[in-house]
């Protein structure tokens, strides 16, 4: 069970407010593969029958996306603030996020 401390809920709510507004302002082309990918836990193949896009296409505009969300959110935070992980474990480390952001 995960209990969560009042300031938990609200620093988890503020998190949520900021990815929701930033998930919100990409562009559209951008946006669909981000949800399909990262939300609705689409693979590549079923984005890209969906899309009627080529898996190449999937797979940069969700890098791009990534990395349009990383610009947007980069005020919010002191780089110093961040943990650093390799970039294998980037995968790894949003699929947590996004967990934990379902469970609000």
């Amino acid at each position: 069970m995960n209990v969560q401390t009042p300031d938990t809920k609200v620093i988890n709510s503020e998190l949520k407010a900021l990815l929701d507004g930033a998930i919100r302002k990409l562009p559209e082309k951008y946006r669909i593969v981000f949800v399909m990918r990262e939300i609705e836990n689409m693979n590549v193949s079923e984005t890209q029958e969906c899309l009627s896009i080529s898996e190449v296409n999937v797979k940069v505009r969700l890098n791009r996306a990534k990395a349009m969300l990383r610009e947007s959110l980069a005020g919010y935070y002191r780089r110093e603030d961040i943990m650093h992980f390799h970039l294998s474990r980037c995968n790894g480390i949003v699929e947590m996020v996004m967990n934990q952001i379902e469970l609000m």
